[in-house]
């Protein structure tokens, strides 16, 4: 047998084995998980032996990084530069089309939940793709393209999923393998050691230290209210709703990434416990943003996450860092420290972004500095939407409810110590509150 032939049988077994217990509403057992593994074991052994080309053949099942791709879905971890699409996410049958589950291309799918006379496609297939979804929840499943439409609205406005790891999920819960950061004075991340021996003297062995990361999905449901009409009567009513649910996820999904607990939510950035937060300089002025406070914040990023590490800022922070600027000479002259060029901004050559979800001017996590490399999302197929006509009944309005479950959190379960035994960095740096 060909080797991408081994490879191609090998991830149908995986996600034959995922796919039933799915079926079954469980968590893969211990053993499943461990044959997973396995399998996986060979099939990276195998990619070895493939030419770069196959590794890299648009269509091919495997992409630049190992990709596991079913007969239908992909579910393999998605890089930070590469596109967090739907479709890239989940495949391109990734569930159940409008058409597929009895609609008509005459008839939309919001259309047919909204007019309450229920379309024969949502009151059969519709329960039939339950399967994705926890039974409490309710509603019904989103066809594929309306899920992917509301998807690729919502990264428009997104700050933190296009820029870092995504993991597709079969099941409420994934665990992925992480090394422990430690401290370089004794020794590297995951525990790696290193000495010089002389010739036939005695290496000491040191049992590499990892870790579990653990994304379960936590809930996220939105609630819209609007007229019967709007999809009757209003042009683009469909696409209205579509926009409506794409930002508002958008938005409440970003501000989870960075200032959620890891309480019913994603672990946030700014309560990671890898979050290093510089202290502000001696007799600063509270609600401001000095030039110190930049370099120590880039002092304090890890060195291999500078170059991909962007600023995340309250828009409250700009008329601060307008204004600041380094003088030259005694002539007066200044250099503005935030360059913008094209409507861009970089401060200290990484880029700027300015965004609502983090704290205002003065309080803790105004100002980030982050590499979103080193945070990983855990995202579920299977969006559902339901409505009801009696909550707003004497207005005639309909309340909306859409559902999504996902997690989020960093890759770092603490912050780095230097080989000088003091020094702290982490991929994560904020300032700390001035008052």
């Amino acid at each position: 047998m060909e080797t991408k032939e081994k490879i191609k049988k090998l991830a149908a077994s995986i996600v034959r084995l995922e796919q039933q217990a799915m079926d079954q509403g469980r968590n893969l057992t211990r053993e499943e998980s461990g044959l997973i593994s396995q399998m996986q074991g060979s099939i990276q052994e195998l990619t070895k032996l493939l030419p770069q080309a196959a590794l890299t053949k648009p269509g091919s099942n495997l992409g630049g990084s190992l990709r596991i791709t079913g007969p239908k879905n992909g579910y393999g971890l998605i890089n930070p530069n590469e596109s967090k699409s739907y479709q890239n996410l989940f495949g391109n049958d990734a569930g159940l089309t409008w058409e597929g589950m009895g609609g008509t291309k005459d008839t939309g799918f919001f259309s047919a939940i909204l007019s309450g006379r229920h379309h024969p496609g949502l009151k059969h297939n519709f329960q039939a793709a339950m399967t994705e979804t926890v039974p409490s929840d309710g509603g019904f499943v989103i066809p594929t393209e309306y899920a992917e439409r509301i998807h690729n609205v919502s990264l428009e406005d997104e700050v933190i999923m296009p820029n870092c790891y995504v993991q597709p999920m079969r099941s409420n819960e994934i665990k992925l393998p992480g090394m422990t950061i430690g401290d370089h004075s004794t020794g590297l991340m995951g525990g790696f050691v290193a000495a010089y021996v002389d010739e036939a003297g005695t290496i000491n062995e040191h049992d590499p230290k990892v870790r579990q990361i653990t994304l379960k999905c936590k809930k996220l449901t939105g609630l819209l209210r609007f007229s019967a009409e709007l999809t009757e009567d209003a042009p683009g009513g469909e696409d209205t709703i579509i926009n409506l649910c794409g930002k508002g996820l958008a938005w409440y999904r970003d501000k989870a990434f960075i200032r959620g607990t890891g309480a019913g939510e994603p672990l946030g950035i700014l309560n990671a416990p890898c979050l290093i937060a510089v202290d502000k300089e001696t007799g600063q002025k509270a609600d401001t943003i000095i030039y110190e406070n930049l370099t120590k914040m880039m002092a304090s990023m890890y060195a291999g996450s500078f170059k991909k590490s962007i600023w995340i800022a309250h828009q409250s922070t700009i008329p601060s860092l307008l204004t600041l600027s380094l003088s030259v000479g005694t002539g007066g002259d200044h250099i503005p420290v935030m360059k913008e060029s094209n409507g861009n901004f970089t401060m200290l050559t990484r880029p700027v972004i300015f965004t609502e979800k983090t704290e205002v001017l003065g309080d803790e996590g105004d100002i980030i500095l982050a590499d979103l490399s080193q945070y990983v999302v855990g995202l579920r197929s299977g969006m559902r939407f339901d409505t009801s006509i009696h909550v707003h009944f004497e207005t005639d309005e309909l309340l909306g409810r859409i559902i999504e479950r996902h997690d989020g959190m960093p890759l770092w379960n603490e912050s780095l110590t230097l080989a000088d035994g003091s020094t702290e960095v982490s991929p994560f740096v904020t300032l700390a509150e001035r008052v």
